[in-house]
């Protein structure tokens, strides 16, 4: 009963609008079990020993994931006892809150990520704008950001990559995104 599909096909990009799905991927464990699958199909086990967590804290990730839509079961292996295993896959590369469209209790949840993003790419592009650097209000920049990422993901969420693949994509969407923030304000 083995699914051999070693990389399967996931969208490249999903917009999340809904607030539960939303505050869902919000939680720090979930996006890590996301980030994990993103590379390659694992097991229950297998993120529970990469996590350090239990098979069941896992379990119960893995469930909401799946209810949600997030997850997919990439294969099914039968190992040595008759157990089936299953291994886990992502159901897209980038999973993208679009905060704007987000209630503010949903949205809440993606500010500091936003914020900490917004930084990290000022301290990059240093070199390359300092007109931007000096506006000094990192909060309307995090928040302009996360727009023009939501505005040029759009472009790609019909697009399918292998799963392990994906962050060449990943990285023009966010250049593209920066870019424009670039163009718009300076």
């Amino acid at each position: 009963m083995t699914n051999r599909q070693s990389h399967p096909k996931i969208k490249l990009v999903q917009i999340i609008r809904d607030s539960e799905a939303a505050k869902l991927i919000s939680d720090p464990m979930r996006r890590a079990i996301l980030n994990l699958l993103r590379r390659r199909s694992m097991s229950q086990s297998e993120l529970a020993q990469s996590l350090g967590l239990t098979d069941g804290t896992v379990n119960y990730h893995l469930g909401l994931l799946r209810k949600a839509g997030f997850l997919k079961v990439a294969r099914v292996e039968m190992e040595e006892h008759g157990i089936l295993q299953k291994f886990y896959a992502p159901t897209a590369y980038l999973i993208i809150p679009d905060v704007e469209s987000l209630p503010l209790e949903a949205a809440r949840y993606y500010y500091p990520v936003n914020v900490e993003r917004v930084r990290g790419v000022l301290s990059a592009a240093r070199n390359q704008n300092p007109a931007l650097l000096s506006r000094g209000d990192v909060d309307a920049l995090a928040e302009e950001l996360a727009k023009e990422i939501v505005n040029v993901a759009e472009e790609y969420v019909e697009e399918e990559v292998s799963q392990g693949e994906g962050e060449e994509q990943a990285n023009e969407i966010y250049s593209r995104a920066f870019s424009k923030l670039v163009r718009r304000t300076g």
